[in-house]
């Protein structure tokens, strides 16, 4: 019992740990909700009279974090002879010191960056890449980069234009989501309104929230506030407005994150219901090694319910010692597992070298190069414990239960005479 605990707090608890670093990389990568304009060109022209809008209602204004207009396109990033494609995005960069202190909210964290070039971002034709698209692309900082994005009207003769540009790679960025870090390009509003020929326009106002348990209910005041009849007709008429957040785009993958949690919970689960098996058959094998003494004691006047009640403690007793033990040990082994990772690591490492000697190559049984993370999510739920240790409790009382009751019927005169 006490290693199925222990067993299910430190799996649950790197699972959480896993689950809660994902997310946080998904919602620092992007957005958590972005309003679209899906009539027409999809430009919008008065974007700041939108956002001024939406500030001017108190209970918005106050959930929000940032409020402010950008551009997210497809494009084409060329590679040697090739072109693959990417995601374009590009946000104002109001501040040098706040786009190089990591400051800008929808901007993701930058981990390198050329410090003479880099104030002119908002000036000159220049971009910062994720850290995994420069690892596959082979692209350096100071890289010329040759980009191609849609950039006229469609015509039958010539079907769609393009614009083809180069920019000068000054930074590299890592969220720690793998999909942002290998298809983003980031840079400024001017630069990428002059470069997709949207000249004081936008295609996106993105919001970042306080709190993602609130999206769906700021969302559906955003869609009360545009859709409102009694501000800026000419906007309502010319706009036909599409709001969704970051939790619809990315629904499939957080419901594959919350089936994964809930099959190893119950996978894990199953070694408790197997320890509680266990426990039925100890119970057994003690009422029967007790037989006599029972017989002996329900012939002096103890009750059935008594002897039932009994054996019935005695297998909680054991489930709360379980768990608390396994309780405990889990804790301590989820809070030292890097270190204690790390420590087998040398261990077989040494004995590998001195087996092999010349010949043997390290082992690295976290290889961060596969798992994209620098050190081992650890999430420890307390309220989750509890819930763990409190079924424990509850499954030994049943598994004390049955064999109790088998007790608390034997007879006393034929158990006497036969034992």
């Amino acid at each position: 019992m006490a290693v199925g605990v222990g067993l299910l707090v430190v799996v649950l608890s790197i699972f959480n740990g896993f689950q809660k670093q994902v997310k946080e990389s998904l919602w620092q990568g992007g957005p958590h909700i972005t309003i679209e304009n899906s009539y027409g060109s999809g430009a919008i022209y008065d974007y700041e009279t939108v956002i001024n809008h939406l500030k001017s209602d108190p209970k918005l204004a106050e959930s929000f974090v940032s409020v402010e207009g950008n551009i997210t396109s497809h494009g084409l990033i060329q590679s040697n002879n090739n072109f693959n494609p990417i995601m374009i995005r590009a946000v104002p960069i109001d501040s040098i010191e706040k786009l190089v202190e990591n400051g800008l909210p929808n901007f993701p964290r930058i981990l390198q960056y050329n410090r003479d070039e880099i104030p002119a971002i908002n000036t000159k034709k220049m971009v910062v890449v994720g850290k995994e698209m420069s690892a596959i692309y082979g692209y350096g900082i100071g890289r010329e980069i040759t980009m191609a994005v849609p950039g006229g009207r469609f015509t039958v003769e010539r079907g769609v234009q393009v614009n083809v540009q180069s920019f000068r790679l000054v930074g590299l960025f890592k969220t720690g989501y793998y999909n942002y870090d290998s298809k983003f390009v980031f840079l400024s509003l001017p630069q990428a309104q002059e470069f997709f020929k949207m000249k004081g326009a936008v295609n996106q106002i993105a919001i970042k929230v306080r709190s993602l348990d609130d999206l769906k209910l700021t969302k559906h005041r955003i869609l009360s506030r545009l859709n409102e009849e009694n501000w800026n007709q000419k906007i309502q008429d010319d706009t036909s407005w599409s709001v969704r957040t970051i939790a619809e785009e990315q629904e499939n993958f957080l419901a594959a994150l919350r089936l994964e949690k809930t099959i190893i919970s119950i996978i894990v689960f199953l070694f408790i219901v197997l320890a509680a098996l266990g426990m039925v058959a100890t119970v057994h094998s003690l009422i029967r090694a007790k037989r006599r003494s029972i017989g002996t004691l329900k012939a002096l006047g103890l009750a059935s319910t008594d002897i039932l009640l009994i054996f019935t403690l005695n297998a909680m007793i054991v489930g709360i010692l379980s768990s608390l033990v396994g309780g405990m040990t889990g804790i301590f082994i989820a809070t030292k597992l890097e270190v204690i990772i790390n420590a087998i690591s040398e261990i077989i490492n040494g004995v590998g070298s001195l087996l092999n000697p010349g010949d043997w190559d390290p082992v690295e049984l976290v290889p961060k190069d596969i798992y994209y993370f620098d050190h081992i999510p650890v999430d420890i739920d307390i309220s989750f414990i509890f819930m763990v240790t409190t079924a424990a409790t509850i499954l030994s009382g049943l598994a004390g239960y049955f064999p109790a009751r088998m007790a608390a019927n034997l007879n006393p005169v034929d158990t006497i005479r036969n034992d």
